[in-house]
């Protein structure tokens, strides 16, 4: 029995399945999702295999394959097409209206963008190596061992692209080492244990690193702002940490909402709480009644996603098992308001395996959620003048 409850868990994970639903079939949650540069349309691929593409202007939705790769749905900036991949392994860039551009052969994708000229295709296999291009044209970017990998940690490496700056930024999972990326190389052979699974920074032109951002621990996910200002982490540890991309050498504390930040420099014990400047916290949303542990916040420092949802360079930090998120500035520590994404239906924030079907359109101030329980969405609009984030549609 244990046997197969092993294999079953395999078998949920593993994104180059051979089977398939009927069309119109029960629609499971989304695994993966993108939402268009001027948030018209969201692209989400789901647990069931199904490719559906929503139509937020008019509320209706459209099932498009019952054959595709759960983890392959991605909207490219600026352009009404999206990616995606079928379970023959096909990869395709298809516009809303049907029409596909591209269409070529992959291996099996476990995360991958593209930008808006078409000329830049990066793809994260299952040990998170990653790969530009495709055909007799693709060349490894990082392939410098199998640990950690999605099966071992039971996350997408998260790939987040700036094409204004040409930066993109990879995180998977950090043990907050510290290294050189002009001294170890991202390719190497023969190695089991890889440097490159935390928080790096990229140039897609050069395709050579441009450096690591180390101070996360365990699972960790990271943004960059639309104009490549800005790198953004936070992780399953509580630690959130932000650069600016021209100080690279300053690493910057998120606030913990409950504690604000801690004084390294500090000559006091760290139970000491003269250790945390607290400052410029906000009030946190209590529950009026206390959990099964006997805690009453509302919001958790753990982050299981972050989305910047404003070009002005605004993010959301969303909390593991939380349906609460915190508002954020780039540049500043201190959270700037919590939003009530409300649990009837919860958000998709519950499992580290599904952070990617959360996703947000800066330029439309659009946010999208999959959902807990079901295959449905929740859209989101954010208002940045009186900073609200009001829900406007639940797709089913």
């Amino acid at each position: 029995m244990k046997n197969i409850l092993i294999l079953a868990v395999i078998l949920t994970l593993t994104a180059c399945s051979t089977a398939s639903n009927q069309l119109g079939g029960r629609l499971e949650e989304v695994m993966v999702l993108g939402v268009s540069s001027d948030g018209r349309y969201a692209i989400s691929t789901h647990k069931s295999k199904h490719l559906v593409l929503w139509d937020l202007q008019q509320q209706s939705r459209e099932i498009l394959s019952t054959n595709a790769n759960i983890y392959s749905a991605y909207f490219i900036h600026d352009r009404n097409a999206f990616l995606w991949q079928d379970l023959d392994n096909q990869v395709r860039v298809q516009t809303v209206d049907g029409d596909v551009l591209q269409q070529f052969d992959h291996f099996p994708t476990y995360g991958h963008v593209r930008d808006t000229s078409l000329e830049h295709y990066i793809a994260s296999d299952d040990e998170w190596n990653l790969f530009h291009g495709h055909g007799e044209a693709m060349q490894p970017i990082k392939q410098d061992g199998t640990v950690p990998s999605f099966m071992g940690v039971g996350k997408l490496f998260s790939l987040s692209l700036s094409e204004e700056k040409g930066l993109l930024v990879s995180a998977g999972s950090s043990n907050d080492e510290d290294f050189d990326p002009k001294e170890i190389p991202p390719i190497l052979d023969n190695q089991l244990f890889s440097n490159y699974g935390g928080v790096i920074l990229w140039d897609i032109e050069t395709l050579e690193p441009v450096a690591q951002l180390p101070g996360n621990n365990v699972k960790v996910d990271a943004a960059i702002s639309p104009d490549g200002q800005w790198v953004v982490t936070g992780d399953e540890n509580t630690i959130g940490l932000y650069w600016n991309t021209d100080q690279l050498e300053q690493r910057n504390y998120m606030a913990s909402y409950y504690n604000g930040i801690f004084l390294e420099d500090s000559l006091y014990d760290l139970d000491d709480p003269r250790k945390f400047d607290k400052s410029g916290l906000i009030p946190v949303p209590m529950a009026d009644k206390p959990d099964r542990w006997g805690d009453r916040h509302l919001t958790t420092n753990t982050t299981v996603a972050l989305a910047f949802i404003n070009d002005s360079q605004e993010f959301l930090r969303f909390g593991y098992r939380s349906h609460w998120v915190a508002l954020f500035e780039a540049g500043n520590p201190w959270p700037q308001k919590y939003f009530d994404l409300g649990d009837d239906p919860y958000p998709s924030t519950a499992s580290y395996l599904r952070s990617l079907s959360i996703a947000t359109s800066p330029q439309a101030k659009v946010l999208v959620t999959g959902h807990r329980y079901d295959g449905g969405i929740t859209v989101y609009r954010y208002d940045p003048n009186v900073r609200t984030l009001t829900k406007e549609w639940v797709g089913e």
